[in-house]
């Protein structure tokens, strides 16, 4: 019953529109329906630090001279990325329009190689005073696009070894390292040392070059990579610096930087210091000992030459001994052996102003 008055108000309707009308009188348009977006191809930002959902305006448009009740519907086969829709049904008044939003939303760290396509149908469901617009009547519209997961560059620099480097004027030292691509995409990294110049001022030169760039896949390691740092060949004191090595992604100017900071201390030879003699080569623990045992032999020789003059003193000051005419010469050489056991200890005995005097002369 419902269905065939519904077709009775069809028939109506089909009549109102082929009557004739007067001059004065707008001809009215037959129901219909426009659908459109503003963007067709939106770019998911999948960035892990500052990604988030995209979202799009699309608008249904009601063209003709009848009220009509719109119904929105989606085509989309998304596995990772979920699509939505603010609203699905519209009240549209005839010649007027309605907005509504599209929004995509997926997982941080979506490759960039996921593209998903999508269809938007509008279809006319209720026109005027006739409701359950039949579909027979191709009143409906429709708007497709694709969307993208917009790359982004993430690059990680790795020196294993971060100690300071030791150079002599004119050594070498070479920096090894690699990058990691945590990106969404394969990625043309470069690592270089950004302090170039002061380095150059400072007379450092670099062999190989101040850089190094490869294309790193997604997720990937690059191969064991290096630099080299050549120092001055003459300077006039040690000096440290800092060399600077700098990880960019080309993908994406805007992605961040990883740093990485080694010390460089580079010492100045014997001629520049003015040593000479190898003297460069004695450590301050050897100079000290040497100086030590110096001291010891030169306190010796002056408690040597200290004694000898007080010995000396002292023999000058006793009376040399001549023995009687008369006296056999066995008499006499058993006196003198006598008189010399008695000097001598006169010469050790407790009194030492002679030391101090010989001491003083000294």
């Amino acid at each position: 019953m419902v269905t065939s008055q519904r077709w009775v108000l069809l028939a109506v309707f089909m009549m109102a529109m082929t009557m004739p009308v007067s001059v004065s009188s707008q001809v009215p348009t037959m129901p219909g329906v426009e659908i459109d977006c503003e963007e067709k191809q939106p770019s998911l930002n999948v960035h892990p630090l500052d990604g988030e959902p995209v979202e799009i305006t699309c608008t249904v448009t009601n063209p003709s001279s009848w009220d009509e009740e719109i119904s929105v519907e989606k085509e989309w086969d998304g596995v990772e990325v979920e699509m939505t829709l603010s609203e699905d049904t519209f009240s549209v008044s005839a010649g007027d329009e309605e907005d509504f939003t599209v929004t995509f939303t997926g997982p941080k760290r979506l490759s960039s190689s996921v593209t998903y396509d999508f269809t938007l149908t509008a279809v006319v469901t209720n026109v005027g005073f006739i409701p359950d617009w039949p579909e027979a009547f191709g009143t409906n519209a429709s708007v497709s696009g694709d969307l993208n997961v917009a790359t982004f560059g993430m690059v990680d620099l790795d020196i294993t070894d971060r100690s300071t480097r030791t150079l002599e004027q004119g050594g070498e030292v070479k920096i090894s390292f690699q990058f990691q691509n945590n990106g969404n995409d394969d990625d043309k990294i470069r690592v270089s040392i950004v302090n170039v110049a002061e380095l150059e001022e400072a007379g450092f030169t670099f062999p190989d070059g101040t850089f190094v760039s490869e294309t790193v896949s997604e997720d990937g390691t690059s191969t064991m990579r290096e630099l080299t740092i050549r120092a001055p060949s003459s300077i006039e004191e040690d000096l440290r610096l800092q060399a600077l090595f700098q990880a960019e992604s080309d993908n994406d100017p805007d992605a961040g930087l990883s740093e990485v900071s080694i010390s460089l201390q580079l010492e100045a030879s014997a001629s520049s210091t003015g040593l000479g003699g190898g003297l460069e080569e004695v450590s301050k623990d050897d100079l000290v000992l040497y100086g030590s045992i110096a001291g010891g032999v030169i306190f010796m020789l002056v408690i040597a030459v200290a004694l000898a003059r007080t010995l000396r003193r002292r023999a000058n000051n006793q009376p040399s001994y001549i023995p009687p005419m008369d006296m056999e010469d066995d008499e006499a050489e058993e006196e003198e052996d006598e008189f010399d056991f008695e000097d001598l200890d006169d010469l050790f005995g407790d009194d030492d102003n002679d030391l101090d005097e010989a001491f003083a002369d000294l």
